[in-house]
């Protein structure tokens, strides 16, 4: 058994695997995040995302017995901002306009667990997640100070803004950790643009949202046609929405992704149309997610 990996070393495989940025915390979740999420559950702002009840995801540790350190990875995926058009085309929101994060993610995680396993010379040691486990992940990434809360309820990070995509591991693995800086405190200041700018004010408040409002929970996870006022609300989004991200001063400079799993082959690519859905297979992107059916009807009701 040889000793295990220095953070610089951790943080060079990251990025030669094509994560954009790292952190390494314990895997212990705030106990301010933890009332948070129980309140947001309590109130019933999940509306039918049963999953999110899951109180796993308070504990970490009971998903990998023994963990000590939570390593961190940041994604970014933001592509040119793009006009709405009234001619039958529904524009899809900038993560989903090409290949799923997650096939993208458990790819390098695959890869980077078997570099660890290689590097400390034993084995099941790491347990991979890209949204696919109960782990309150925001809550992590702040704590290792990849970014702070966004009034939105979005991660932002301090280079890439909120067009970001999170995924990491559980390791049974110690790591000497400096003391973090803190990224608790807001940054927003009396910035309310997002709320502001949300079509259906899914963005009750700062950091609080509903998910029966969200114009984004209907477009991609709701099993059900559009709501009217939803529908009437909806700029023109054929799935997901970018609106409360597009207006974020702190989305200004960031970067475009330079990743080509998420940049389509071209503007139309971006777009979707009833006759897409119809003759077009969506396997291997998250349009898979609302389905065919779900997708016409998101259309459908522009």
């Amino acid at each position: 058994m040889s000793e295990g990996p220095s953070l610089e070393e951790v943080r060079q495989q990251a990025l030669t695997l094509g994560w954009d940025d790292v952190g390494v915390t314990s895997p212990e979740i705030p106990e301010e995040d933890i009332a948070s999420y129980q309140e947001w559950i309590e109130k019933g702002y999940h509306c039918q995302l049963s999953y999110m009840e899951n109180e796993l995801r308070l504990n970490p540790q009971r998903l990998l017995p023994g963990a000590k350190s939570a390593i961190l990875f940041v994604t970014n995926y933001k592509q040119p901002k793009l006009p709405f058009h009234s001619d039958g085309r529904g524009l899809i929101a900038s993560y989903a306009r090409k290949r799923d994060y997650h096939h993208v993610h458990r790819s390098r995680i695959k890869r980077f667990i078997r570099w660890l396993e290689e590097r400390t010379e034993q084995k099941e040691i790491a347990l991979g997640f890209s949204d696919s486990k109960p782990i309150l992940e925001k809550a992590l990434f702040v704590k290792a100070g990849l970014g702070w809360f966004g009034k939105n309820t979005l991660l932002i990070h301090r280079q890439f803004g909120t067009f970001i995509l999170l995924s990491g591991i559980l390791t049974t693995l110690s790591f000497n950790l400096p003391k973090p800086i803190s990224t608790r405190t807001p940054r927003c200041g009396v910035c309310t643009k997002c709320l502001d700018a949300c079509p259906t004010r899914a963005l009750i408040s700062p950091y609080k949202l509903d998910a029966s409002r969200c114009l984004a929970y209907h477009l991609i996870e709701s099993k059900e046609p559009l709501p009217t006022a939803i529908a009437q609300a909806n700029p023109g989004y054929a799935f997901g929405c970018d609106i409360c991200q597009d207006v974020c001063p702190h989305n200004v400079r960031s970067p475009l992704s330079i990743c080509s799993d998420f940049i389509p082959e071209s503007t139309e690519e971006a777009y979707l149309t009833l006759e897409k859905v119809k003759t077009k297979s969506f396997n291997g992107t998250p349009l898979k997610r609302r389905g065919a059916e779900g997708l016409s009807w998101n259309l459908l009701s522009l």
